[in-house]
């Protein structure tokens, strides 16, 4: 036989497993591709297998940046807050526009005139300095300080200030009013009368001139007039709490009672944190006998401001009243600490002489009787206080004849 070179053998039925072997590996590559997501091939599939495509993430839009912020939107920012009477969030606003530009005037003299809104009359007096100093020749900004001098209790720098004031403009409504109020807190009535003409004259319906024209009825203890002031005031700026808590204390003084628990009631919903509005608020009850629930105001007071000395000295005095003796000497040496006003530290010394001298502290009681009387020579209670301390002088003896 002829040889015939090997090609291989084909088997039986090797045709059709190649054939089942080829369709086998295409349902995986189907089965993976749909699993994956990915195109079916072309050349895989049948007319019943639809191919599946990739989905196309959908681009995401991020929301464009807010536009940096800058001094001048702080400013309004600031000046919008301070109208609504929100004196915090004005400070705040003030306080970040400066951070960015220290030479924005405005802003320094308005932060000024928040802080003073709040009664933080310390802080308002270093940026009053601040403010003349970017300032020097802004009346306002003088007027400012002159104000937070003042309800600091150091009246003769007010005046130098508020006068100074003046003759950097003379046509400033904020720089006669400092003026005015510093003359009535001085008794020097006709010359606050004056100054408030002048203020009266260029802003007739300014609320702080409106409020100062207050404080000089109240001066005169022509409270009626003053409530009238104060009334004006608050319907100029019907959100400014501070000038409901000056229309409660001459309802107060008065003895109109349940409208003084009103005004006060109003500060505290304009200004939930306002300490002079509680402690109004506790001056009433006093006022009323109703002990226990002025002490809750006073406490209440203490907590929102501890720095706020009328708080804790009227507190003071209600343990005085009981003869608590224990608890109202710490009350009155911390009254001491923060106040500045000579008259009312006179009567806090006078007090704890008396306290000294009934626990038999001889010598701390003889130093805040003097003290007081350094302070206010007319004090009855002190002199009472320093004879009782005086050494009992030996009886005579008597003639020989």
């Amino acid at each position: 036989m002829a040889y015939r070179p090997y090609r291989g053998r084909r088997r039986r039925g090797s045709g059709w497993g190649f054939a089942l072997g080829a369709l086998a590996a295409g349902s995986m590559v189907l089965a993976v591709t749909w699993y994956l997501h990915v195109p079916v091939p072309s050349w895989i599939g049948s007319r019943n297998v639809e191919a599946v495509s990739v989905p196309v993430a959908e681009p995401v839009l991020l929301p464009p940046a807010p536009p940096a912020r800058t001094a001048d939107s702080y400013l309004v920012e600031g000046d919008n807050a301070f109208q609504r009477g929100d004196w915090r969030t004005a400070s705040d606003a003030y306080e970040r526009a400066v951070q960015l530009d220290p030479t924005i005037g405005q802003a320094q003299v308005r932060w000024t005139r928040a802080l003073i809104a709040q009664h933080r009359v310390n802080e308002a007096v270093e940026q009053g300095r601040r403010a003349i100093a970017v300032l020097p020749d802004n009346a306002e900004a003088r007027a400012g300080l002159a104000v937070a001098l003042d309800w600091s209790g150091q009246v003769d720098r007010a005046l130098q200030t508020a006068l100074s004031a003046v003759e950097k403009n003379r046509r400033s409504a904020p720089a006669w009013a400092a003026v005015a109020e510093v003359y009535a807190d001085l008794y020097r009535l006709r010359e606050a009368d004056e100054a408030l003409d002048e203020a009266l004259h260029l802003a007739p319906n300014d609320p702080e001139v409106a409020r100062v024209q207050g404080v000089i009825f109240e001066t005169r203890a022509d409270y009626p007039a003053a409530v009238d002031a104060y009334v004006r005031a608050a319907e100029l700026a019907p959100r400014w709490s501070y000038l409901q808590v000056s229309l409660g204390h001459a309802y107060r003084v008065q003895g109109q009672y349940d409208e003084a628990l009103d005004a006060f009631a109003k500060a505290v919903e304009l200004s939930p944190t306002d300490a002079r509005a509680e402690a109004g608020r506790g001056m009433v009850y006093r006022a009323r006998d109703e002990f226990d629930h002025a002490a809750g105001r006073f406490q209440r007071a203490i907590e929102l401001d501890p720095t706020y000395s009328t708080a804790y000295a009227q507190l003071a005095w209600i343990h005085y009243a009981r003869r608590e003796y224990d608890r109202a000497e710490p009350l009155f040496v911390r009254a001491i600490e923060l106040d500045r006003d000579a008259g009312r530290l006179a009567q806090y010394r006078h007090a704890l002489g008396w306290i000294y001298l009934s626990a038999k502290r001889t010598g701390e009681a003889r130093e805040q009787f003097t003290r007081a009387l350094e302070l206010n020579p007319n004090l009855q209670g002190a002199k009472d206080g320093l004879a009782m301390l005086q050494p009992a002088q030996p009886a005579a003896a008597p003639r020989r004849r």
